[in-house]
This record gives structure tokens, sequence and C-alpha cells, in this order.
């Protein structure tokens, strides 16, 4: 009896804390450079435990049900809550993505890919210097505030063990994938406008000079434009993924919403 007591005191409390972990957890899992093959699975697990605690006196959680399979279906749920963020935000940087291939095709980059530890796949090299870049703009604004944020927040319009799946999560997911594409546009657009302009003056130069190799003049051409293009546009960018990451807070919160009270 001795031994049982504190067992029985113990296990809600556990339960509970379990609950907590495993929105983080989902969270985490679908987070771009969190969820990455470069970072241990040790860090990911000390991370969601250390959120898990710090996080645990400013969330109000539910008595757990003593049903395991009702326990069960708890946790699988708040862990899609989880995901659902963390999806969120990986469009986002899924848009950098297009802009890089885009750009990286009309430059002469098609046939440069890098291998990206973090999706354990070949990526194109602007695409990888945009995320890099959205990294750094994200942290500028405290990305990592608004993870935690986010993390609180969602507690507020979703009580543990109280989602729903509303018709409008799918305009939500909707609105996200075509902010994807284009926030992609938005970001390749200047490259794009002035690769149109060299490709029509090399046109024309190679009508007009015939003896002018142009398929071989357009390749060094093509790249230093594009590049000069990208570091004279970098204000413009580093503005364009400041907007759109606080309309994703907005974003992210009306998709909260929508599942809290569906």
């Amino acid at each position: 009896m001795a031994f049982t007591q504190p067992i029985h005191i113990l296990l809600p409390e556990f339960q509970a804390f379990l609950v907590l972990i495993s929105r983080i957890g989902g969270l985490l899992a679908a987070f771009p450079v969190l969820s990455g093959r470069a970072v241990p699975l040790k860090v990911k697990v000390a991370l969601i435990l250390t959120l898990g605690l710090l996080l645990a006196p400013m969330v109000h959680l539910p008595v757990v049900p003593y049903d395991p399979l009702a326990l069960a279906a708890g946790l699988v749920s708040e862990m899609t809550i989880g995901l659902a963020i963390g999806l969120a935000v990986r469009l986002f940087f899924s848009a950098l993505e297009v802009a890089g291939e885009l750009i990286g095709i009309q430059m002469g980059f098609g046939v440069v890919q890098l291998f990206d530890p973090a999706t354990a796949h070949q990526t194109p090299i602007i695409g990888r210097y945009f995320t890099l870049l959205a990294s750094l703009v994200f942290l500028s604004l405290n990305g990592h505030m608004f993870l935690v944020a986010t993390i609180l927040s969602s507690y507020e319009a979703i009580p543990a063990f109280g989602a729903s799946l509303p018709r409008e999560v799918g305009d939500d997911v909707l609105r996200l994938s075509q902010n994807m594409f284009v926030l992609g546009l938005k970001l390749a657009a200047p490259v794009l406008v002035m690769v149109f302009m060299i490709n029509i003056l090399l046109a024309m130069l190679g009508r007009a000079v015939s003896q002018i190799n142009v398929f071989v003049l357009s390749f060094p051409v093509t790249i230093a434009g594009g590049l000069a293009v990208l570091a004279l546009s970098m204000p413009f960018t580093v503005n364009l993924l400041a907007r759109e990451m606080e309309r994703l807070q907005l974003t992210i919160q009306a998709l909260l919403k929508a599942l809290g009270h569906g």
C-alpha cells in the first residue's frame, strides 16, 4: 500500500506530461531545420523534454482518461495538432525551394544540386541559399520565441483532447499551399525578368552578329546577371520574407482556431 500510493499520485501527472510532449513532439517532427537528420535524435528528445518541463507550469492540462484506448487516441490527436503547425511552417520553407528551382533552371544551375542532410535528398543551390537566408531572418525576428508562443497559444485555442476536423481546415491548407507558390514566384520574379531580358538581347545580338556563339555566351552572362540581381534585390527579399513570416503567424492562428472550434 505504501508503494502503490505514490504511483497513483504520480501516474496522472506523468500522463498529463505525456500529453504535453506529444503536441510538442509532433510540432518538432515537422518543423524545418529541427526535424532534419542533421539534428541528432538525442538532441531532439532533449529539446522536447526541456520544452515540456518549461511549459508544464504554464499549460492547464485536463484529467487524463484511464481508458488506454482513449488515452492513445488523445495522444495521436495531440501529435496531429503539432504536426499541423509544423507542416504550416514547412510549407513556407518549401516556397524557398520552389523559388530556388525556378531561378536555378533559368540561370543555368539546373544541373547543380546539393545534398541536403535535413531532407536527405538533392536540393537546388539557389534554394539552399534562400533557406539559409530565411533561417537567419526567422531567428532575427525571434522565431524561436514564436515557436514557444505558438505552443502556448495552441492550448488556448485547442484544449487537450479538444481538437476537431471541420471543413475550414481544408481551406486553410489550400491557402497555405497557394501562398507557397505565390511566395516562390515573388522571390524568383526579379531574376526571371532579368533572364528574360538577357535572352532577348542575346537573340538580337545573335541575329546581328552571326559569328558569335550565343549559346556559349549565354551561360556566363546569365549566371553573372542572376547573381547581380540576387545581390541587388537582397533588401526586397529580406523585407518580403519578414512580411510573409508575420502573415504565417496569422495563418497558423486561424488554423488553430478552426481546429479548436470546428
